[in-house]
């Protein structure tokens, strides 16, 4: 259950914890390639508080605990507007990480892309 992965959050939880003041981090774990018309890469999501420590991964479902993993920009784009946000960064490059606000929120500083040493 859950309880026995604090570190994850499903979509619904994520809702809940944007609305708390939590970041959304958008993480290239696979570097984006245009093919034809569209791009590919694996890029995942990530609930951060703002102090950058409390960090929850977006799954699957509760039962599943899978890493929910977006393969196309379109597909990654559709559900930050889902999460409401009106405009969106995605790092093309492995290892690239972009922060997004919650929408309603005007501390807009600390959006956008993320230096990090990655473990």
């Amino acid at each position: 259950m859950i309880e026995e992965a604090p570190n994850v959050v499903t979509e619904d939880g994520l809702r809940g914890l944007l609305a708390d003041g939590y970041l959304l981090e958008v993480v290239c774990k696979e570097a984006g390639e245009k093919r034809h018309n569209s791009w590919y890469g694996t890029w995942v999501v990530r609930a951060v508080a703002e102090d950058g420590r409390a960090d929850k991964m977006l799954v699957t479902s509760r039962s599943y605990l899978k890493v929910r993993e977006f393969k196309t920009i379109v597909g990654l784009v559709s559900f930050l507007a889902e999460m409401g946000c009106k405009s969106v960064s995605i790092p093309l490059e492995e290892g690239g990480r972009e922060r997004h606000a919650a929408p309603g929120r005007v501390d807009a500083l600390r959006t956008g892309p993320v230096l990090v040493a990655d473990n």
